[in-house]
């Protein structure tokens, strides 16, 4: 009589395959920190595209050809963008204009601290590299504006080179995107079933973080209104560049509302000085940012993206790590893309299933 086989046990990686998934990862890494000055504008302008698409459906939807609906749509975002960033230059400007007006609570300021913290002196005098003697004049050196002018110059073309890259592929994506998906399904998978689980791969992940950007986009905008037109009736100065600061760094899980409550109460401190409006100003942002995060946005984006709040906490401090504040900024669309994409390959399933809530 012969006896039923029993279960293969589950194959495991052998050393040294696990070896080479681990090399494998390290390089990816590497090509992801080494490529970022090209990686960062592309994704940038893969990420805006899936923000201004339902535009570009509407505007093909009403026989409008593919390619100008691009360019509209391009045109769209790319306005929106300068906008917001020649309103907060404008605004910036002139709150820097006004800093010397404040230097002598400025110094108020920093003479509390030194008396509060009077025991940190002798800490700071030790690493004192040359102690002032009495009698000298310590002579400063002078600003090296050449290396200053070079570096801001090289830096401006650098930041107009990303921004053009940005714009190129926010086009070429909302332009040639439906025909590269089909190419891309038509050589996803050699069976029926490979082909069909690209298909709802690519389904899932331009219905996710299209809507979340989307709905983001939006919500955010509401909140930078609704914080600049609070602030504005408060009196708190410079109003409108906190109601733009808190739509932006509400992009950010976590550290964004952090640091977006730091700046206006900076600015009630150094505007009033008296702890009832400090404190009345810090309420209002903890309120309708609470409001915003508890209440608006479960209900317009609720489990949209199906992220454990561990895994985009450590995956946005990864990103930042890798890519800087642009890696905050697109660290939610990326760990959903990882997500989506793991969880429709059967040896990458463990990894979906961390990132997943």
């Amino acid at each position: 009589m012969r006896l039923p086989h029993a279960p293969a046990p589950a194959r495991d990686w052998p050393g040294p395959g696990r070896a080479l998934v681990l090399l494998a990862i390290g390089a990816g890494i590497a090509f992801l920190w080494l490529a970022r000055e090209l990686l960062v504008p592309a994704v940038l302008g893969v990420v805006l595209a899936l923000s201004v698409h339902p535009l570009v459906a509407f505007l093909e939807r009403r026989k409008v050809p593919r390619s100008v609906a691009a360019i509209a749509g391009t045109l769209l975002a790319t306005a929106v963008v300068v906008g917001i960033g020649i309103l907060l230059y404008d605004r910036i400007s002139s709150f820097v204009d006004e800093l010397p007006g404040y230097e002598g609570r400025l110094r108020a300021l920093a003479t509390g601290i030194r008396r509060h913290l009077g025991h940190l002196q002798a800490q700071g005098e030790q690493i004192v590299q040359a102690p002032r003697q009495p009698g000298k004049v310590q002579v400063q050196e002078g600003v090296p504006w050449t290396a200053l002018l070079l570096g801001t110059a090289q830096g401006a073309l650098a930041i107009a080179a990303e921004a053009t890259v940005a714009v190129f592929v926010l086009y070429f994506s909302l332009a040639e995107g439906p025909r590269y998906r089909e190419k891309f399904l038509s050589h996803a998978g050699r069976t029926p079933i490979g082909r069909a689980r690209a298909r709802a791969a690519l389904a899932e992940l331009h219905r996710d973080v299209e809507q979340y950007m989307l709905n983001r986009v939006a919500l955010n905008a509401v909140l930078g209104v609704v914080m600049w037109i609070v602030y504005g009736l408060y009196g708190l100065e410079h109003a409108a560049i906190w109601g733009i600061t808190t739509a932006l760094l509400h992009f950010v899980p976590y550290v964004g509302p952090a640091i977006g409550f730091v700046l206006p109460t900076a600015m009630a401190v150094l505007q009033y000085g008296r702890p009832r409006d400090v404190l009345l100003v810090g309420g209002i942002y903890l309120a309708l940012v609470s409001i915003q995060g508890n209440v608006v946005d479960p209900i317009f984006l609720g489990k949209q993206l199906r992220l454990s709040a561990l895994a985009v906490f450590l995956g946005s401090l990864f990103w930042f790590w890798l890519w800087g504040p642009l890696g905050l900024f697109l660290a939610v669309p990326l760990l959903s893309t990882t997500r989506i994409v793991c969880k429709y390959l059967p040896r990458f399933r463990t990894i979906a299933d961390f990132l997943a809530e």
